[in-house]
């Protein structure tokens, strides 16, 4: 099982990590795409929200999560807590991401 990124881990952390998890484990990818997402729409990057990449990395979660099972609900179980100081919903689905944050997918 993955273990938690930590606290609050730099944005560029997190995408090395996002990159490291797509070649072993597309679930934890997923929950680091997500984490990616919410935190370039909640926070300034040099001055400015970046919504682009929030959109980006929403997308790139609802990729991975539309390709992992999801009969049960151990299959939509999330593997951590938190992802780099962002909490992960304890269901991680597609649906969930769409909702959570729909507003930079555009």
């Amino acid at each position: 099982m993955p273990t938690d990124t930590g606290g609050r881990s730099s944005l560029i952390e997190l995408c090395a990590a996002f990159q490291a998890e797509l070649a072993t484990n597309k679930r934890a990818a997923a929950e680091t795409a997500y984490a990616l997402a919410f935190r370039y729409r909640n926070e300034d990057v040099a001055g400015a929200r970046r919504f682009d990449k929030a959109g980006k990395w929403a997308r790139r979660a609802i990729e991975l999560l539309d390709g992992l099972p999801s009969e049960s609900l151990t299959d939509i179980a999330s593997t951590r807590a938190t992802v780099g100081g962002v909490p992960i919903p304890g269901l991680l689905h597609s649906d969930v991401v769409r909702e959570r944050l729909g507003d930079v997918l555009y």
